[in-house]
């Protein structure tokens, strides 16, 4: 049993220490004169972590701020400083970073890095757990609603194609445009001409854009596939359905835009965790499978034990009743041998009488 214990060990290792393989990032969205946090973790590590910083990595990238463990965080700006606190410290591994009074200029991707000493060495910067895309949305009616499309480096992402005023009667054709940062917006595909209308659509080549349907509720649905990703091409993408007799060409995204987030390095990753869960799959099979074995091998042992030791004979059992001569007299007269009147009165022969008791005829005890 102690080696199904230790199988059982080493697959729960293997299955906790693949469950962070890819960091995730998660969509927060909120209103402007608003708040928000993030919870900044980390895998443990020895030594523990030193310092943290929050950084800004799409439309502003900078440094929020800078925490040294057991200090104050230190921020560039201090008039930035009223409107964030923190709670934790880096070396438990999690604190909460608060950023209050939020402003549209606050929208951007967030993503917290720990810092670990290593004395040989230059001292590692390790990235949380979690990046998120934070959306300031203003009061103002008409606001646009923006979701999140998360791909890998060399990866592909599916954008949903909508009409932009309501149901789509007769369609045409589809238009794909493109806001990076605050810059302006670019028709990267549009059907109806087979390229775009920016000249800077040229960096995001036809080739990459596949458009395909299928039957809905509703319908015909269409969809963008957006192949061959990089991480320069994040940014806010609409997908808009052309309408007959509309216009072909708008300078505005559509009333549905996805901020599609491309993360460096991590198509190998994702396919390396996916190759680990098959793993992991394979070690709990296989430990059932032993698991399975043993209980077969132990019940087989249990009947052998069984069959080994056979039930003694009723005789050797009742040893310890039998007297000296190994045989009890019998009741009757007529069941003893002559040889067996030993302890009769009468040497040879003992009358019989079959008028008398069975237990009169028995040999009398004699007295010692």
């Amino acid at each position: 049993m102690k080696g199904i214990q230790y199988l059982t060990f080493i697959g729960t290792l293997l299955i906790t220490q693949t469950g962070y393989v890819c960091s995730d990032t998660e969509f927060l969205e909120r209103n402007e004169g608003g708040f928000v946090v993030f919870p900044c973790v980390v895998q443990q590590s020895i030594p523990p972590p030193f310092g943290i910083y929050l950084k800004r990595s799409w439309l502003n990238p900078s440094e929020v701020l800078f925490m040294h463990t057991m200090t104050e965080f230190t921020v560039e700006n201090n008039d930035e400083k009223k409107r964030i606190s923190v709670s934790g410290d880096p070396s438990t591994h999690s604190l909460n970073v608060t950023i209050s009074q939020l402003s549209a200029s606050d929208t951007d991707r967030y993503f917290c890095e720990f810092v670990v000493e290593q004395p040989a060495s230059e001292d590692t910067k390790i990235r949380g757990k979690t990046d998120f895309f934070l959306l300031v949305k203003g009061d103002a009616p008409g606001s646009v609603d923006i979701g999140l499309v998360e791909t890998c480096s060399g990866g592909s992402a599916i954008l949903p194609c909508l009409p932009p005023h309501g149901e789509a009667m007769a369609v045409e054709g589809v238009s794909l445009k493109r806001q990076r940062g605050r810059g302006p917006v670019e028709e990267l595909y549009n059907s109806k001409r087979q390229h775009g209308s920016s000249p800077l659509a040229s960096s995001f080549p036809v080739e990459r854009v596949q458009l395909s349907s299928a039957p809905g509720p509703r319908g015909l649905t269409y969809n963008l596939t957006l192949q061959k990703m990089q991480p320069d091409d994040s940014a806010l993408y609409s997908c808009q359905l052309l309408l007959q007799g509309g216009p072909y060409t708008s300078t505005s995204l559509g009333r549905k835009v996805f901020f599609l987030s491309v993360q460096g390095g991590q198509c190998g990753c994702s396919q390396y965790s996916n190759l680990i869960y098959a793993l992991s799959s394979a070690v709990l099979v296989l430990l059932l499978l032993l698991l399975l074995g043993f209980v077969v091998i132990y019940k087989s042992k249990a009947r052998r034990n069984v069959k080994s030791h056979p039930q003694a004979p009723i005789y050797e059992e009742m040893t310890g009743m039998q007297n000296v001569s190994r045989k009890l007299p019998p009741c009757n007269l007529e069941e003893m041998e002559p040889s067996e009147y030993t302890n009769c009165s009468v040497k040879k022969s003992c009358p019989e009488n079959h008028y008398e008791s069975p237990r009169g005829a028995l040999c009398p005890r004699i007295e010692s």
